[in-house]
């Protein structure tokens, strides 16, 4: 694969952390707005955090290590909730 078609690649890897990390601060922020408390927001300046860094990446290993920290994020998400009765979807990450 040519570097133009790895670009692509990544580009498109970038694209579906980016809507995967969306899917889930929109499913926190329902959350808090249904009355769940997330102290001092942590939860979600985790999630932006997250979404800023994958917008800053620009290549292959830059955005494998905020999949990496995206993918543990969903679990701890997932936990939070289950701990409240909620039950979440599992979210399919991109393999770069």
């Amino acid at each position: 694969m040519g570097k133009a078609g790895k670009d692509h690649a990544i580009e498109r890897a970038k694209t579906l952390v980016l809507q995967n990390l969306e899917s889930i601060q929109i499913s926190l922020i329902r959350c808090v707005d249904e009355g769940m408390i997330d102290l001092g927001n942590e939860r979600y300046n985790e999630i932006l955090g997250l979404i800023e860094e994958a917008h800053l990446a620009d290549n292959r290993d830059e955005l494998q290590e905020v999949i990496i920290r995206s993918r543990a994020y969903e679990r701890d998400i997932a936990a939070w909730l289950a701990r409240r009765g909620r039950t979440t979807v599992s979210i399919a990450w991109p393999s770069i």
